[in-house]
């Protein structure tokens, strides 16, 4: 399980630019976002987080270890009242069709937010969910058996690879000697990063 933190702030960051920063057990999402608002949201391991105190002692102590987040986050002050959290985020398997219900969107599975890809996949899961629908309602799919195995194969063949390269990206970026031999590796082969890119995102969708 993972914990979700999020809040908006007062400060200074480069209107083109999005940042993500690592730290032990997670990372840190930056980017500028309406009325002037700087957002400053990181997910971390469960298990880390319980070896503090508070939510004020975890970030001094782990997040901002990473030096630039620490800079962020002590020159920004901070719009909310307090900060937005979630907890008990899960990123395990799901079962796309659980007691004839058919899921979509995060309740079909998550895919990590360091891939930046969570609204497409739910758009993407619609198209498919709709499509099949249309087949059963139409006579394409002779029986409810039938509509929960062909959606059951379209979504895991639209995604489960995805929800894998995601899971793998984020261990190799939650961990600090991993995370530091993967950018060295893709700085000098910078021809990858399209590639990773392409695992977690998928072809382009057509028909909409």
């Amino acid at each position: 399980p993972f914990l979700a933190v999020k809040a908006h702030y007062t400060g200074i960051y480069p209107e083109s630019l999005v940042g993500l920063h690592n730290f032990k057990g997670g990372y840190c999402g930056v980017s500028n976002v309406e009325n002037n608002a700087l957002n400053l949201c990181y997910i971390a391991e469960y298990k880390e987080f319980k070896k503090y105190k508070n939510l004020d002692e975890f970030q001094e102590k782990v997040v901002f270890k990473n030096d630039i987040l620490g800079e962020l986050f002590k020159k920004s002050k901070m719009i909310f009242d307090k900060p937005l959290t979630i907890s008990q985020i899960s990123f395990e398997s799901k079962p796309v069709v659980e007691n004839h219900v058919l899921m979509c969107g995060d309740s079909a599975g998550m895919i990590h937010p360091l891939c930046g890809n969570g609204m497409g996949m739910a758009i993407r899961g619609a198209k498919i969910l709709s499509e099949s629908m249309l087949d059963f309602f139409n006579g394409g799919l002779v029986s409810r058996q039938e509509l929960e195995e062909v959606y059951r194969k379209n979504w895991k063949q639209a995604f489960q690879i995805r929800l894998f390269a995601g899971h793998l990206l984020t261990r190799f970026f939650g961990n600090e000697y991993l995370a530091t031999g993967l950018i060295r590796v893709l700085k000098v082969y910078p021809g990858l990063i399209p590639q990773v890119i392409k695992l977690t995102h998928g072809k382009p969708m057509n028909g909409i």
